[in-house]
């Protein structure tokens, strides 16, 4: 009995198709990234530059780029803690002990400082920029990353010390008196700062909307403060306010059907050649 052979044309059909969907995709992630870009473009151009001039009540309700001192009016203080942070926003981390066999002793070797979001905290100061103030929600969204250094003597009053760990590469923390006499107890807490890498009275430039003479946050603008008294173009390049952005999700998945469908292709013709596909 003869046997009759399965049509393989729907393999090299099935290639098209999840190419020509590759091909859709891409068209379709161009056209939204241009649309992207139209539309940050349009916010961009109604941005006011003010720079180091005053305010404005023309400006209400507009994105504004402002250049000055950043004056801290009042510093962050750590109320559970008893600290002054002279920052306008700090955040604090924190390590608990935890001993690796509770029933053994408490030497270096059986000691582990685990992070502990109990302890972590935010704490807000006020401060201006030039001949504005930043609102509370500007404050919550200064970017962090520099570690706060106190001095001896605040530590001192309020009962802490500042702790060096020979095994996070000298890094220090903050704990009590006691911990600085290397006494510990499980559960015992130690802390360390961080705050904005600008310090009172440096140049700064700000991104914000005007409300009166008040800046509140403007989304998009990460940093919304920068060191020095940048133009307009830097500082919106800087704030990441002119980039459009591409959707990752959409060029994966693009490059995946373009090369599955080629890859398809591809084995449809080797099967052809060496004749197993016949």
């Amino acid at each position: 009995m003869k046997k009759t052979q399965k049509p393989r044309k729907n393999k090299k059909t099935g290639a098209v198709i999840v190419i020509l969907l590759g091909l859709l995709c891409a068209v379709s992630t161009v056209k939204s990234c241009g649309t992207k870009r139209a539309a940050i473009q349009g916010k961009v151009d109604d941005v006011v530059y003010v720079g180091q001039g005053s305010y404005d009540p023309a400006n209400d309700g507009k994105v504004v780029i402002v250049c000055g001192e950043l004056k801290v009016l009042e510093p962050a203080y750590d109320d559970e803690l008893g600290l002054t942070i002279y920052a306008p926003r700090a955040m604090r981390s924190a390590k608990k002990l935890k001993l690796k066999e509770w029933n053994a002793p408490m030497t270096e070797e059986n000691m582990e400082w685990n992070s502990d979001l109990g302890g972590q905290g935010i704490f807000l100061g006020e401060a201006d920029v030039g001949t504005y103030h930043l609102s509370d929600e500007f404050l919550d969204n200064l970017m962090l990353g520099r570690e706060y250094e106190f001095d001896e003597e605040t530590l001192s009053e309020a009962g802490l010390t500042i702790l060096t760990d020979r095994k996070y590469r000298g890094e220090k923390f903050i704990g009590t008196l006691r911990m600085g006499r290397e006494v510990f107890e499980e559960g015992d807490r130690r802390y360390q700062y961080s705050v904005p890498y600008q310090s009172d009275g440096d140049m700064v430039t700000v991104i914000g909307i005007q409300e009166q003479g008040t800046l509140t946050y403007v989304k998009g603008a990460t940093p919304n403060m920068l060191s020095g008294e940048l133009d307009k173009k830097t500082a919106l390049e800087k704030s990441g306010m002119s980039s459009g952005g591409v959707s990752i999700f959409r060029v994966v998945l693009t490059i995946l059907l373009l090369s599955t469908g080629i890859r398809m292709l591809l084995k449809k013709r080797d099967q052809k050649e060496d004749g197993s596909g016949l």
